[in-house]
């Protein structure tokens, strides 16, 4: 499936992605697609919420109903 998993927001410290994976199968697509070139790895960020403090982490995705999005941090 072509929307499975997709990071659309990286950035130096954290990433979000809209996914059908499970956490683990898309921290591990995450960090193989987007290596944070320090030590720290993508792992699913403790922050309930994201940036915009209104949709949790994990939300349905509003376009693919199967998916999630979610927020990770290194």
């Amino acid at each position: 499936m072509a929307n499975d998993f997709v990071a659309y927001s990286v950035g130096a410290v954290a990433a979000s992605v809209c996914t059908s994976l499970s956490v683990e199968d898309a921290t591990v697509r995450l960090n193989e697609q987007h290596p944070t070139g320090i030590s720290s790895k993508w792992s699913l960020s403790e922050d309930k919420y994201f940036a915009d403090k209104i949709h949790e982490n994990g939300c349905q995705c509003p376009d693919y109903p199967e998916n999630k999005h979610y927020l990770f941090t290194c």
